[in-house]
């Protein structure tokens, strides 16, 4: 789970951890199965009576677990003669959707997402301009002259055509997992970096928008490195800017503002037209939910239908969206209702890892994102670690200086790592080292020599001791020291 801000650290006591339903369970019992057959697309795996015996559970049950793995990509149940649960290929779109919805939903702070964009841009200009193949830099070229040429229509359109730039430049990393993380940052940061319709000088931003994405293509087309990241700072950074003047004209708070709060305050004003009632409803649940914080009581089913004007289809609809990332839950009894719960990421990481599973993401596209993440967190990590990380560090660090079995040692070290992405306090990094964290389970390697282990824990106390200190500087290059460990063994690895 996700650090929560300090202020809601009292409140996320009385709300205890989200109990996955026995849907939810069947669900991925289902999953594991389809993977452990090596995932045969076409495959029948079973009716619904067949799957109610082999899973022993009720037709209700079974229908809200295909409902999960359907949402999942991972089957589709079919009716009729030859019918059942049919095996498909996970659909890429659902993993992107699922983690721009928690970053959305889990009211994640705007310079949270745009530090993260910033962290993971850096690395896709550097494998961009490394790994462009020709069919690819000419589609990128195409792209750059219909930026040139292409007349200035609705913002909606030029929106569309910024996706469409943002995904040919990020495919040419070739790391599936980079081009999943960044695609949801875009969805998410998309709506919320582009112009107002009724915005003076519109089309003067339009056209200096362009000439930014033009300039950028220039420079990743011609191989260099250094000039990309400098021209995709600046545009990062006058996003910033202008996100920054959005949230003041809007009266919100400039240092938390998050997504959530400027899509549903610009919804209001009519600036979010396109959004569906249901996907509309959701963010407003989930911004009710962020300002009671966990534990506090949203009302019954029929007092938001009433509240947000909307029927209960729309509601429940809205809450199959909400209930997954752990944004609320429903409460039975005397004081029934729905209850706000703190974000868990754990749906968002499991439906991921599960299309990254099926894709078979290549260990070294696996290790260079978690090696950039490592070191782009831990200068965060020291320079806002407070108290009780520093005790969740330390007790990590003296489970990992006791002896354990070698079995033990390479689980032992992700948790360590996955949690100086936590104590970074940005919450899009952190669930992405989350998910990394996940993915690398599936790896297979042996366990370190004593020789190698006693190193790396040796390295883990130099790096930890100055995270704690708060030294960010020399904790990076701590970090870099401890990866150079990795390396070689790493490369050795893959190799084999």
């Amino acid at each position: 789970m996700l650090q929560q801000p300090a202020a809601t650290a009292v409140q996320a006591r009385l709300a205890p951890p989200r109990e996955p339903k026995l849907g939810e369970i069947v669900a991925s019992r289902i999953k594991q199965d389809i993977a452990d057959l090596g995932w045969p697309i076409g495959h029948v795996f079973g009716s619904q009576t067949e799957l109610m015996r082999r899973y022993e559970v009720s037709r209700a049950t079974l229908r809200e677990a295909v409902r999960q793995v359907e949402r999942h990509g991972i089957a589709r149940m079919h009716t009729g003669m030859g019918g059942g649960l049919i095996v498909q290929q996970p659909a890429r779109e659902a993993a992107v959707l699922a983690l721009a919805a928690y970053l959305e939903l889990a009211a994640v702070k705007l310079h949270d997402l745009l530090e993260a964009r910033s962290v993971l841009e850096e690395l896709m200009i550097t494998l961009a301009c490394e790994r462009g193949g020709e069919s690819e830099l000419a589609a990128l070229s195409m792209l750059v002259r219909e930026l040139r040429d292409a007349p200035l229509a609705s913002v909606e359109a030029d929106i569309e055509m910024s996706l469409r730039f943002r995904r040919a430049l990020v495919s040419l990393s070739r790391n599936p997992a980079l081009m999943l993380m960044l695609e949801a940052l875009y969805r998410v940061s998309s709506d919320l970096l582009s112009s107002p319709a009724e915005t003076p000088q519109l089309s003067t931003l339009m056209l200096r928008a362009r000439r930014e994405k033009i300039a950028l293509a220039e420079a990743v087309i011609e191989g260099d490195s250094v000039q990309a990241g400098l021209r995709a700072r600046a545009s990062l950074e006058r996003a910033r800017k202008a996100l920054d003047e959005r949230v003041l004209e809007l009266g919100l708070p400039a240092d938390t503002a998050s997504a959530l709060e400027l899509i549903v305050q610009s919804e209001r004003f009519g600036g979010s037209a396109q959004l569906k009632l249901g996907h509309r409803t959701s963010l407003r649940i989930a911004l009710d939910a962020r300002r009671a914080g966990p534990g506090g009581r949203l009302g019954s089913e029929a007092q938001l239908c009433e509240r947000h004007d909307v029927s209960r289809a729309v509601l429940r609809e809205a809450l199959r969206t909400l209930e997954p990332q752990a944004i609320v839950r429903a409460q039975r009894g005397a004081r029934g209702g729905l209850v706000a719960c703190a974000p868990d990421s754990t749906y968002t990481i499991e439906l991921t890892a599960t299309y990254l599973e099926y894709a078979r993401l290549r260990p070294r596209h696996f290790y260079e994102l978690w090696r950039a993440l490592q070191i782009a967190c831990t200068p965060m990590a020291a320079a806002r670690i407070d108290a009780a990380g520093r005790a969740r560090m330390n007790r990590l660090r003296s489970e990992e200086a006791r002896p354990m079995a070698p079995q033990q040692r390479l689980p032992t070290h992700g948790r360590l790592h996955a949690l100086i992405g936590e104590l970074s306090r940005n919450p899009a990094l952190a669930l992405f080292m989350g998910l990394l964290d996940r993915v690398g389970t599936h790896y297979q390697a042996d366990p370190p020599s004593d020789e190698i282990w006693s190193r790396i824990v040796a390295s883990h106390a130099e790096l930890c001791g100055l995270i704690g200190a708060g030294e960010a500087a020399l904790a990076r290059r701590a970090m870099l020291r401890h990866l150079k460990l990795l390396d070689v063994r790493v490369e050795l690895l893959l190799e084999a």
